[in-house]
C-alpha cells in the first residue's frame, strides 16, 4: 500500500462503529472507512465521505496524532485490522476490532503501548499478528459500498432493538398503571371496611382473626373483614384509611398517565412501522425525538462511569447551613444510609410510604437544630409518595438506630427506636430548600 503515498488529512467516526479516514492518493481523494460494529468489522475505500455526528474528544484527540500522517499498510484477519501509520519517521499503529457494542480503536507505539483509545475499548489490544494479511488499495475500493452497506444494516438493526425494547418498557409501565387502577377502585372498600371496623369496636373480641357484619346503605350486605392480629382494630382502621387515600389519590393521575403512556406507545410503533429506507442517522434522529435513548445500554453505563462516581444523593442546605443529603432512589437509599451517612447523623424518612431516605449531618456530639429538622423533614416529604400534601408525618431517627435486614427489599430498612414530627409543608421553605441544592463538581 506504500505506492499510494496516501497521506491522512482527515478523521471523524460520523456514526457508531465508523472511522473515516479521508486521504489522498494517486491524484484522487477518497475516504478509507473502518467499520467496526459486531458483526460487521470491514474495511473499504470510497469517494465520498460519510456524514454525521461532529468529533468526539476522543477522535478529536486522535486527530492530533494521526493527522498528517502516511499510510504505509493495511492489514486484516477476522477479529482484527491494523493501519501502519507514519508521521515525522516515526511508526505506529491504528488497530481496530469489533467488540460490543460499537467496536473500539486503539493508536499503538510499535511495542504495542497504547497512546490513545476508544472510550470503552479494554486497555490491552488484540493479539492477532500472525493472523493478518495485506489488503490492497483495488481491494478496498471494490468492497466500499458493501462495507458501508454492511454498516448501514446492523447499525439499524441496533436502532430497531433500541426501539423494541423501549416500546416494551413502555408496554410493561402501561400494566403497571392498569393495575394501579384496578387496585384504586378499592379506595370506597377499604374506606368502609376502616369505619366499620371503628364503629364495631366494642364487638370485636381481643386477638381475633376476622369479625363479620353488614354493610352500610340502602341494601346491607353480610362482610367479614380481616384483621391483623399485630395490631389493634383501632390501627388497623387507621391504616386502611390511608391507604384508601393513597389510592383514591392515584385514582385522580393515573387514567391520564395511562392516556400519556398509550399515546407514546402508538408513536413509536408508528415510527417502527414507518420508517421505510431512512439511514441510521435519520432514524437515530427520529428516536431521539420521540425520547428514545438510542445509546446501547452498555455504553450508556459507560458514560455513566466515565462522568465520574455517581453520588447516590442529592445535597441541599439549611436555614442554619447544615448539609442534607437526600437519596435519589432505592438502592440509592442504601447507599446513602448505610454507606454514607455516619451513626450519630440524623435519618429521616416519610411515615409509611415510599420516599428518599434523608440524612442530616451532624457533628459528633451535637444535636440537630429545630429549624434544620423542619427543613430535613420538608425535603423528606418532598421526595416521597406524598409529595404535595400539605401535613406529612416524617419519622427520624439517628443513624445508628437503623439497620438493614438480610434478605430485605432494595432502600426497606427497620428502627430500633422512632420519633414522629408532624411537618407543615410552607411553599416559601420548600421553594428555598431546592434552590439551595448543591451541583456536583
Amino acid at each position: 500500500m506504500s505506492a499510494w503515498h496516501a497521506k491522512i488529512a482527515r478523521v471523524d467516526q460520523p456514526e457508531p462503529g465508523l472511522l473515516n479516514l479521508s486521504f489522498r492518493a494517486d491524484g484522487r481523494n477518497e475516504v478509507l472507512i473502518l467499520v467496526t460494529l459486531p458483526g460487521a468489522l470491514g474495511l473499504g475505500v470510497v469517494d465520498e465521505r460519510p456524514r454525521g455526528a461532529t468529533a468526539s474528544p476522543a477522535v478529536t484527540q486522535l486527530r492530533r496524532h494521526i493527522e498528517g500522517a502516511r499510510i504505509e499498510a493495511v492489514e486484516m484477519s477476522r477479529r482484527a485490522a491494523r493501519l501502519s501509520l507514519i508521521r515525522a519517521d516515526k511508526t505506529r499503529f491504528l488497530i481496530v476490532s469489533p467488540s460490543k457494542p460499537y467496536g473500539a480503536w486503539w493508536l499503538c507505539e510499535t511495542d504495542d503501548s497504547v497512546v490513545v483509545r476508544a472510550p470503552g475499548a479494554p486497555p490491552s489490544i488484540p493479539n492477532e499478528g500472525e493472523h493478518l494479511h495485506a489488503k490492497s488499495l483495488d481491494e478496498l475500493r471494490a468492497e466500499g459500498a458493501s462495507v458501508l452497506e454492511a454498516h448501514r444494516s446492523v447499525r439499524t438493526d441496533q436502532l430497531e432493538r433500541l426501539l423494541e425494547r423501549q416500546i416494551k418498557r413502555l408496554s410493561k409501565k402501561r400494566e403497571a398503571i392498569a393495575s394501579d387502577l384496578e387496585r384504586a377502585a378499592t379506595a370506597e372498600e377499604l374506606h368502609e371496611q376502616a369505619s366499620l371496623i371503628l364503629a364495631h369496636l366494642a364487638e370485636i373480641p381481643a386477638n381475633a382473626a376476622f369479625f363479620e357484619t353488614t354493610t352500610w346503605g340502602d341494601d346491607p350486605q353480610p362482610i367479614r373483614i380481616l384483621l391483623d392480629p399485630r395490631k389493634s382494630p383501632t390501627e388497623l382502621a387507621q391504616d386502611l384509611f390511608k391507604k384508601s387515600k393513597r389510592l383514591k389519590r392515584g385514582l385522580d393521575v393515573a387514567p391520564e398517565r395511562l392516556v400519556a403512556v398509550e399515546t407514546e406507545i402508538a408513536e413509536l410503533v408508528r415510527a417502527r412501522d414507518a420508517r421505510g429506507d431512512d439511514s441510521p442517522n435519520e432514524l437515530a434522529m427520529r428516536l431521539e425525538a420521540l425520547g428514545v435513548s438510542i445509546t446501547a445500554p452498555k455504553e450508556e453505563a459507560r458514560k455513566r462511569r466515565q462522568v465520574g462516581a455517581r453520588l447516590p444523593y442529592r445535597e441541599f442546605v439549611t436555614v442554619d447551613a447544615s448539609s442534607v443529603l437526600v437519596g435519589r432512589g432505592a438502592a440509592d437509599n442504601d447507599r446513602l444510609t448505610l454507606r454514607v451517612a455516619r451513626p450519630h447523623d440524623l435519618w429521616l424518612h416519610a411515615r409509611g410510604v415510599t420516599g428518599a431516605h434523608v440524612i442530616v449531618r451532624l457533628p459528633k456530639g451535637k444535636s440537630c437544630s429545630p429549624e434544620t429538622l423542619v427543613d430535613a423533614a420538608t425535603l423528606a416529604a418532598h421526595f416521597s409518595d406524598l409529595r404535595g400534601e400539605t401535613t406529612v408525618d416524617v419519622l427520624y431517627t439517628p443513624r445508628r438506630f437503623v439497620h438493614k435486614r438480610k434478605g430485605s427489599p432494595v432502600g426497606s430498612v427497620t428502627l430500633g427506636t422512632e420519633k414522629v414530627i408532624a411537618a407543615r409543608i410552607e411553599s416559601g421553605r420548600l421553594e428555598r430548600l431546592l434552590k439551595s441544592e448543591k451541583k456536583p463538581s
